[in-house]
């Protein structure tokens, strides 16, 4: 079974990645037009451009790898291109942007260059519906999947959003939740979540699964309080922000 230990600062300090050299901000430029409010989601293409919800003026802002402004798309509203909290973003493997458009409780999809291509989900707890949805993830097919926030579960979606498969109640059971954040894939396409009122962060496979657990309320080594953002690394390092330690922990699979 996967287990997971916490990597001790000592550990840490030992790798080939123990420091880092800034290189640069984005955006490069200084106007009014591109300056970033309020930066919530981001992710990066196979080409390295930079996807940035900026949720402040409700907008997607697309930067190349270097750093450049490219476009803009997005305003305040609800119909097709509009948002109301644009808060999770996921790149799929043909370049399409998928947006989770938090407060209008719906799921956009979106070309590289900003045309909409299709949209899905309405507030509620049927199939396909949500109440908060908080992040967007692809597996290895393109799959969507999505912790739906208010409904203490997660959906699977088709990358065109036709439902799939939904799996997780409230509670603190083996694949239950209490307010899943974010998912992140790791090379098997396994699924970690963060159940964050719960404390700790689950896997499951891309069908639903559950695999194994670990973590409890606290703030010791391997403990979280409301942990949010997860990413797994090529070499199957999990990275786990956890919210209010206001630390970063690092984990690593025996």
């Amino acid at each position: 079974m996967f287990s997971s230990t916490y990597v001790t600062e000592d550990i840490l300090s030992s790798s080939s990645l123990s420091s880092f050299t800034f290189v640069k901000k984005i955006p490069q430029e200084d106007t009014s037009e591109i300056q970033i409010f309020e930066p919530e989601g981001i992710d990066v293409d196979s080409e390295g451009n930079v996807y940035v919800n900026d949720i402040g003026p409700n907008r997607i802002l697309k930067f190349s790898k270097n750093g450049t402004y490219v476009l803009s798309w997005g305003s305040t509203g609800s119909g097709n291109g509009q948002f109301n909290h644009p808060h999770g973003n996921e790149v799929d493997s043909q370049g399409n942007v998928y947006i989770t458009d938090q407060d209008n409780q719906r799921v956009q999809k979106f070309k590289s260059n900003g045309t909409f291509i299709t949209k899905w989900g309405s507030e509620g707890s049927g199939d396909g519906q949500f109440i908060q949805p908080w992040d967007v993830a692809v597996d290895s097919d393109d799959n969507v999947y999505v912790p739906d926030y208010g409904n203490n579960r997660t959906q699977k979606f088709t990358n065109n959003g036709e439902f799939i498969a939904k799996w997780g109640t409230e509670g603190e059971g083996n694949g239950q939740f209490k307010q899943p954040a974010v998912i992140a894939f790791d090379s098997a396409d396994r699924m970690y979540v963060t159940d964050s009122e719960n404390h700790r962060v689950q896997i499951f496979s891309k069908n639903g699964t559950f695999i194994t657990k670990w973590g409890n309320e606290g703030s010791g080594d391997g403990q979280f309080l409301k942990p949010e953002s997860i990413t797994v690394d090529s070499l199957g390092h999990v990275y786990v922000a956890d919210t209010v330690n206001n630390n970063v922990q690092l984990f690593i699979s025996n």
